[in-house]
């Protein structure tokens, strides 16, 4: 399922640390009597994944992978914990944080009475040696801490204190430090463990040691037991013990959530309200939005490196179509502000009324009048049957629209109705479906028309979207990697509201800075926002209660083996 690779494309994610915003969720469906009894638990709390074969290693930051399912959601913390959907902070092994000397130094307040599972102290300088070690050892730094942050130094000032300090500010860096990226957490290590291991990224670590709520109890290849901590620092989770079990595919977990053999799980269910909900009232799911899913412009070549194209393609679209028939309701068409490139949680805090004049809405006829004003010409009568020209009299040939595959249904419904929806102003596009590898070859090298794929630089504010998408440094020549900026859009207004953004730590320029960008993307167009896209946890509440919803988002609806999801087993408890 292509929802698990969305960080997978070549480069590094932006990153940076906000404020909570409001969230906008659907309501899940849940219907019917169920007639399954529910299992005996004792307090196990049973997972369920199409893992394959687990790998008996611990190690937080082996490649993704190559640790075993529960060692980020289980063993392992980081300082904060960063909803995806909501922006909320939720302190773990830091208290609180705060930037000092003309944004120049994060100053870190550790948690005080924590213990490592083996009963040893944590302290600051457990902290300190972790970003060391990074530094010491870059295969670890998955977050670009060392690499792509002006960083200088990290100290512990005593048992409860880390400074971090800045050559220059960057205080975006921040969600790097306090938490990592979603599937790459900045998990905190044991100096008196870790010090003595000089390969740490290859390091097998089958007898982990951590600060979270539940330790190793029992391993196989197929089935992993986790027992509670003794030792946990916070409350006592009402579980137990987690199971992670692995099972042949994404359709026996949902068949064993259904019995209630297993409670939690995740997966892109198709029509989930229908197929999966309106089973049993004990099924149900939360699928918050974290990103949204964008058609990308080559904006290095014309007729994409025109504004009146673009804007015409945008008005041509129809949105609510496109995520009716993607995602049968479950995630938002991008309409609104979300227009600006915004995910929905974020619009009402970031994206302000004053911008509305600026959005458009679905029609062929304001897209033919902007072609049209811009000296464009048609070949036949639309919208019946037409044929788009260049202002010279040039007819434009079939242009592609790539997505990746295969099996991506939401994608492939996507590209097809793209391409029906642009027949009307005359555009003629072919839809094309690549293997993974030849899709993320040619987004990062420019070798499209028009590209559909997710957003990258997941973050609580729309700060870490735009540095992705609109690098100044990956504006290459096409044939070149551009590791951000696929599009290869550049614009002095966004490069300089981005350096601004990074160099405060003041709301009110920060605001004013997402607000410049806002303005060119919609003036723009550079990339044309789509649908929604979000997480997809599954689960049935006949055994347990307690799970993340859109009336309590506490997580971001995170897989059961990433750091989010620990957040699940410390809520939920017997139903």
């Amino acid at each position: 399922m292509h929802g698990k690779l969305r960080n997978q494309l070549i480069g590094v994610l932006a990153t940076a640390v906000g404020l909570s915003m409001a969230l906008v969720f659907l309501p899940s469906a849940a219907s019917n009597a169920q007639t399954v009894k529910p299992r005996t638990t004792s307090g196990t709390f049973i997972v369920a994944q199409p893992w394959g074969t687990m790998p008996d290693n611990f190690n937080p930051y082996a490649p993704s992978g190559a640790n075993a399912p529960g060692t980020k959601s289980c063993i392992y913390q980081s300082l904060y914990y960063i909803n995806g959907a909501t922006g909320v902070q939720t302190p773990l092994l830091a208290k609180s944080y705060k930037w000092t000397d003309n944004n120049l130094k994060l100053v870190v307040t550790t948690r005080s009475g924590v213990k490592w599972s083996n009963g040893d102290a944590f302290t600051a300088a457990d902290v300190a040696f972790t970003f060391n070690y990074m530094k010491t050892y870059p295969t670890m730094d998955v977050n670009g801490i060392w690499t792509t942050n002006p960083l200088v130094s990290v100290i512990a000032n005593n048992a409860t204190t880390v400074t971090f300090l800045f050559k220059k500010p960057d205080t975006p860096a921040a969600l790097a430090i306090l938490y990592g990226t979603d599937g790459s957490p900045s998990d905190i290590l044991p100096y008196s463990i870790w010090h003595t291991i000089t390969s740490p990224s290859t390091y097998t670590n089958t007898s982990p040691v951590g600060t979270g709520p539940f330790t190793l109890s029992s391993f196989s290849t197929t089935s992993i037991v986790y027992a509670k901590n003794a030792q946990y620092w916070g409350a006592a989770p009402s579980i137990n013990e987690v199971v992670f079990s692995s099972v042949d595919s994404n359709t026996t977990a949902e068949l064993e959530l259904e019995n209630g053999t297993i409670d939690m799980s995740y997966d892109a269910i198709s029509d989930p309200a229908k197929t999966y909900s309106a089973k049993s009232k004990y099924n149900d799911y939360f699928w918050p939005q974290t990103n949204m899913n964008y058609l990308y412009f080559n904006t290095a070549k014309p007729p994409f490196s025109q504004v009146p194209f673009r804007k015409a393609v945008a008005e041509a679209m129809n949105p609510t179509l496109l995520a009716k028939r993607a995602y049968f309701g479950t995630l938002a068409a991008a309409t609104g502000g979300m227009e600006a490139d915004v995910i929905p949680a974020q619009v009402s805090g970031w994206v302000p009324k004053s911008l509305a004049s600026l959005e458009w809405t679905f029609s062929d006829k304001a897209a033919i009048a902007t072609l049209k004003a811009a000296g464009y010409k048609w070949k036949g009568t639309c919208p019946k049957s037409c044929q788009l020209e260049s202002p010279s009299g040039h007819v434009f040939p079939a242009l592609t629209i790539l997505s990746g595959g295969p099996g991506w249904t939401d994608y492939i419904s996507q590209i097809d109705n793209i391409a029906a929806e642009l027949k009307p102003i005359g555009i003629s596009a072919t839809p094309i479906q690549e293997p993974y590898s030849t899709y993320a070859n040619d987004a990062s090298r420019g070798y499209f028309d028009f590209l559909l794929c997710w957003g990258n630089g997941n973050g609580p504010t729309p700060y870490y979207q735009f540095s992705y998408m609109f690098s100044a440094k990956d504006d290459v020549p096409i044939g070149k990697v551009a590791n951000t900026n696929w599009e290869r859009f550049r614009s002095g207004v966004i490069t300089n509201a981005l350096k601004s953004y990074s160099s405060s730590s003041s709301l009110t320029v920060q605001k004013a800075d997402m607000l410049a960008i806002e303005k060119v993307v919609l003036k723009d167009v550079p990339v044309l926002a789509l649908t929604g896209r979000g997480n997809w946890l599954d689960y049935q509440t006949r055994t347990f209660t307690g799970f993340p919803s859109a009336t309590n988002p506490y997580n971001d609806g995170s897989a059961s083996d990433q750091e989010g999801a620990m957040l699940v087993y410390l809520h939920v408890h017997a139903s």
